[in-house]
């Protein structure tokens, strides 16, 4: 009887263990989530120094009426309105006149206008807070690129009802961004131009919601970031996007800034992939609150670097990330010395546990299988699985600007299909493996990660540095206990381990969720197999009962993608365009 009850109350403590780090989990997940959300949107009746959305929308509802290409008779509408809006704001602006070549081969009249806000200091470098104007033909271009100039107008009403500042700021809202970066083209081919500017902000939009995202430094970009540092009021940042976006063939008007050897950075927001360059980039689908967080950040860095001196913000390069409204950042320098400090250490772990018996050769072979050949699975059973519900439905719901109605749903389905993968293979390998083998495993993995991107990818290294830091000091005193099974098993390590893979890839996978194509983001099952390795323990108790942990997970992967089947009908909430696409 005795021997019942103990296995009882030991089955009951286990359930509660588990119920509690499940929980523990899902609010990590959540809050972090919820604080990269963009703010509030002040109201109308805010202070006359602080930015406000609602100010903002009033002139987004006449520039964003109706479509306004490059050359046509709207876009001029909207050009008299901002020049005359700039100019009640006392800023004198220009409108400089330009011709470009379109990309198919048109030659085509540009209008960029040019105010400056005149600073204390006139003689020094000048600050550019920068947007375009013009839109696609098949959208009001309400988010591309109407809430960006909506904000700088605001701004500038903000600037002007505080103290001067040092520095000039320039306002410059460009023509012919969507067929070419034309205006950005004309306006920095100048000389004049270049000599007077020590620093661009450029503002765009590739979506229609979400949080005001800076993507993008310049290169040597240390002095900018200790800038951004004390300005960003609720930054929402890493350094692994620049770091990527330097590799893909995407181009925003800083791109021809910084051809011209100025510092620069960029701001965008990605949700809402759907409406871009489409009809329903409308101001329907303006959010208050990304409005109000792309102002924020204008009004920031104009605050900022108005007073800063900008004669040279060049300085060795750092790496950087917002975690919980906080913005970390520390010299791209040091990565390479803690590369090699870790991968000493590791080494030095997995010697002392093979001593201490508490791992064993074969363990550990068996454990690099186990999660190299999970890793494996997932991704060729996410390939699959893509490959089966675009030729179902998802392909006939992927529009032309490369997005997916639904896609978060299928994002997440072929995480939950990792994890199923996962959970079947670790069944068959558990008994031959102990945990710690496993997270010493995933550990060398993730040092290969972080080695790969200390060369190529030095941005991206923060993703991979900090939990194995944690992890080294945690199972360093497990070691130091002499049964790490016991200690790395127990709530406290289990929680200490999992909050920085926990945080930092649920950012990082919600962001690329939102800029990636459903096709790009399989390689994330890899990853996601590497991080779950490192949370063995918290794995192996969640998986504990292991046929309700396959049915939750099978309920939940099918139920999503259940949802995206039955909504993938074209209506007029998700239309198609077809007619739009023959048309032009």
């Amino acid at each position: 009887m005795e021997s019942v009850a103990k296995k009882e109350s030991t089955r009951n403590f286990t359930g509660i263990k588990t119920v509690s780090i499940a929980f523990v989990i899902l609010i990590l997940i959540a809050a972090t989530l919820f604080v990269d959300q963009p703010p509030r949107p002040q109201p109308s009746t805010a202070p006359a120094t602080q930015f406000s959305a609602e100010r903002a929308m009033q002139h987004l509802q006449f520039i964003a009426k109706e479509s306004r290409p490059s050359g046509s008779e709207r876009i001029k509408q909207v050009r008299d309105y901002v020049v005359a809006e700039l100019t009640n704001l006392g800023i004198q602006p220009q409108v400089q006149q330009a011709e470009g070549m379109t990309y198919d081969n048109k030659l085509l009249e540009l209008h960029n206008i040019v105010g400056v806000l005149k600073g204390k200091n006139s003689e020094g470098k000048a600050l550019v807070l920068m947007t375009h104007y013009d839109s696609v033909d098949l959208g009001p271009g309400a988010n591309d690129a109407g809430v960006s100039v909506a904000a700088l107008i605001e701004t500038v009403r903000a600037l002007t009802n505080g103290e001067p500042l040092q520095n000039d700021i320039w306002i410059v809202i460009t023509d012919g961004e969507e067929e070419g970066l034309l205006g950005a083209k004309e306006f920095w081919g100048k000389a004049e131009h270049r000599e007077k500017v020590g620093l661009v902000a450029n503002f765009e939009a590739r979506g229609s919601k979400g949080a005001s995202i800076m993507f993008q430094t310049s290169e040597e970009n240390g002095a900018l970031i200790q800038h951004f540092a004390e300005a960003a009021p609720e930054p929402v940042t890493n350094s692994f996007m620049g770091d990527l976006y330097r590799l893909l063939p995407n181009d925003t008007d800083l791109t021809v800034t910084l051809r011209a050897g100025i510092p620069g950075i960029n701001f965008a927001y990605l949700g809402g992939w759907t409406a871009y360059h489409t009809p329903l980039d409308n101001l329907e689908n303006v959010e208050l609150s990304t409005l109000q967080h792309q102002g924020e950040n204008a009004l920031a860095m104009a605050r900022q670097f108005g007073e800063a001196n900008l004669e040279n913000l060049r300085s060795p390069d750092q790496v950087y990330f917002s975690l919980f409204n906080l913005f970390i950042h520390y010299p791209q320098s040091i990565v390479t010395p803690i590369t090699i400090l870790l991968w000493f250490a590791v080494v030095a772990l997995i010697v002392v546990a093979y001593r201490q018996q508490q791992i064993r050769l074969q363990g550990i072979m068996t454990s690099v299988i186990a999660v190299i050949g999970s890793a494996v699975l997932s991704l060729g059973a996410a390939y699959l699985l893509n490959q089966f519900i675009s030729r179902l439905w998802a392909k006939k719901m992927t529009l032309f600007n490369g997005a997916t109605y639904d896609a978060y749903l299928y994002h997440i389905s072929f995480l939950l299909l990792a994890l199923l993968v996962q959970s079947l293979l670790m069944k068959k390998w558990n008994d031959r493996t102990n945990v710690l083998e496993i997270m010493l495993v995933g550990m060398v993995l993730f040092l290969l990660l972080l080695t790969v991107s200390a060369i190529w990818l030095p941005g991206a290294s923060y993703l991979w540095m900090f939990p194995l830091i944690i992890h080294t000091i945690v199972l360093a005193f497990s070691l130091f206990k002499k049964d790490a099974d016991k200690v790395l098993n127990g709530i406290p390590a289990m929680l200490i381990t999992a909050i920085a893979p926990i945080v930092l890839f649920t950012t990082f996978f919600n962001l690329l969720f939102q800029a990636m194509p459903l096709s790009l983001t399989l390689v994330l099952t890899v990853i996601f197999s590497f991080v779950l390795a490192l949370l063995n323990p918290v794995f192996r108790l969640l998986s504990s009962d292991h046929r309700w942990f396959v049915i939750f997970l099978s309920v939940c992967m099918v139920g999503l993608l259940a949802w995206g089947w039955i909504n993938a009908v074209p209506s007029e909430a998700r239309p198609m365009y077809e007619h739009l696409l023959h048309e032009h």
